[in-house]
């Protein structure tokens, strides 16, 4: 079985001594072992086959002559033949690339099957060596001292500017929620400036300022850069270029989400997004052109979108001029109305629960939704005009009105008249009649249980009845008359259609008796049992 003393000593590192051609008595025929072998396509009729040739110790990538190529297809020279090369090629290219080209072997007898030794590939431990043995000019650290091998990233900073900062972001933060101003994502492009110039001097008086130091090679450039940012730094005769200041002014909101805009860009962080800030995050990745940043803020929405998030997102919907949001949020709390939250719709601006009320999507019986306007109107004091609350209680969605809410949306409803200088008392199906018909419907409940409470001398009578008030002294006159009148009407009719009910029955009672004196009784048989 070869082994390796079958092999040259040394043979690989003989063919790699020196560039040339070389045969015949110049070649010290070393024996070698083929480890591996290849093939390479060259053209549509050529093929060129590579080899690994090994001494055991050793190896190298050594390319085959094409007129060699016969005796790897025929089968002769396959991997772990041992070979003696008579004739070979060794050249350096330009690109320091080492070529060995073998054009004469001889094949020699005994194939054993396997790698002959643990062989290296020399030209890796040449390169190796030659680093080495170069190590010590390029390894004296005594010229460097270890505080300068600290990698502290750039960063943005809120004040003092931190390391290379070369620009300055003016944030004015706007604290008025009522501040009629038209949203920067609203106007256009080229307009931005003289929006954020001249809402900052309109604002100067109810708003803050924080000042960003950043960096606009960071702000501009990589994947998470922002476009508004990468524009502006190209227009160097813009006026902001005199200060190197941008200015801008943001709601609450988006103020206090800006400093996880910066930290997205600069460190690579993933905002953590709520259901409060989310709305203004988009905003702002939208504003400041910041595309993966605005998929991940729509993508947070979609999955936290639901009823009992849907208000929080229409008010910042509102605020960003986000109209599918807006619309999806009005959507969703019109159709389930009856299942949210009364504190949650009571803290709705007026404008946001009229959309809803008005919304095509509304589903609710109609006395519960009379009920649940009567408390919106009674949290909101008089921030519900007379448009607002006819447009609320029409009756295409509001054809009646609970014995609840009747007598105090009643109230409100005359408020509203008396506000406006209308009068509605000779007009039917508006809220006011609606109202007055339910309070003569239930007038045992909304009139006579109230009377009968107070003026009552028992004071356990008063507290059985429950009442403390008689809630519609508090209306004008002549609609406490209008009131007390169609009761008094309701009540003589329900009286009418109670005697009718008793002349039935006393006549029915009589007739009865009559029958029964009439009729003849039948005597008692002897043979019948006594009873």
């Amino acid at each position: 079985q070869p082994g390796p003393g079958t092999l040259t000593e040394g043979g690989i590192l003989e063919l790699i001594e020196s560039e040339g051609h070389f045969s015949g008595r110049h070649v010290k025929n070393p024996t070698l072992q083929i480890i591996n072998l290849r093939r390479v396509p060259a053209n549509a009729l050529t093929d060129v086959y590579w080899a690994v040739l090994s001494d055991s110790e050793n190896s190298i990538e050594v390319v085959i002559s094409t007129h060699l190529s016969h005796l790897v297809q025929s089968g002769q020279l396959v991997e772990f033949t041992i070979i003696k090369v008579k004739t070979y090629q060794y050249n350096i290219t330009d690109d320091n690339i080492h070529i060995v080209s073998i054009s004469e072997i001889d094949i020699l007898d005994g194939n054993p099957d396997e790698v002959i030794g643990d062989p290296v590939s020399v030209l890796d431990s040449i390169h190796k060596k030659d680093v080495k043995d170069g190590d010590h000019y390029f390894n004296d650290d005594d010229d460097w001292d270890e505080s300068s091998e600290t990698n502290e990233p750039l960063t943005w900073s809120l004040g003092e500017p931190s390391n290379f900062c070369d620009w300055t972001i003016e944030v004015t933060r706007i604290q008025s929620p009522s501040t009629n101003v038209a949203s920067p994502s609203k106007l256009h492009k080229h307009n931005r400036r003289e929006y954020h110039r001249s809402d900052s001097s309109r604002s100067e008086s109810r708003s803050l300022f924080q000042h960003y130091h950043v960096h606009k090679a960071i702000l501009s450039v990589g994947p998470r850069r922002s476009d508004y940012f990468a524009t502006l730094f190209k227009q160097s005769h813009l006026s902001e270029f005199q200060t190197d200041t941008s200015r801008i002014s943001l709601e609450e909101s988006a103020a206090d989400a800006f400093p996880a805009i910066l930290d997205y860009i600069y460190a690579d962080k993933n905002v953590k997004f709520t259901t409060k800030n989310a709305t203004a995050i988009r905003h702002l990745s939208h504003y400041f052109g910041m595309r993966s940043l605005w998929k991940c803020a729509s993508a947070f929405i979609r999955g936290d979108f639901s009823l009992e998030t849907a208000a929080t997102y229409l008010t910042q919907s509102i605020l960003y001029h986000d109209e599918k949001l807006e619309h999806a949020s009005i959507d969703i709390l019109a159709e389930r109305i009856d299942e949210i939250n009364r504190r949650t719709l009571t803290k709705l601006p007026p404008s946001s629960f009229e959309r809803i009320m008005s919304s095509e999507k509304l589903k609710c019986r109609s006395k519960k939704l009379s009920d649940i306007v009567l408390k919106y109107c009674q949290t909101q004091g008089g921030a519900v005009d007379m448009a607002m609350l006819m447009k609320c209680t029409r009756s295409e969605v509001m054809p009646s009105v609970s014995r609840k809410a009747a007598l105090p949306l009643l109230k409100v409803a005359v408020a509203e008249e008396e506000k406006a200088g209308v009068n509605l008392s000779d007009t039917s199906n508006v809220l006011r009649a609606r109202c007055v018909e339910a309070c003569v419907e239930e007038w045992k409940e909304t009139l006579a249980k109230p009377l009968l409470a107070l003026e009552s001398r028992d004071k356990n009578i008063s507290r059985i009845l429950g009442a403390n008030s008689i809630e519609h002294r508090d209306l004008p006159l002549p609609i406490q008359v209008e009131l007390l009148e169609k009761a008094l009407c309701a009540a003589k009719v329900e009286l009418d259609d109670v005697k009718a009910e008793l002349l039935y029955r006393e006549e029915q009672v009589e007739s009865l008796l009559t029958r029964c004196k009439t009729e003849t009784v039948l005597p008692l048989s002897r043979d019948a049992p006594f009873p």
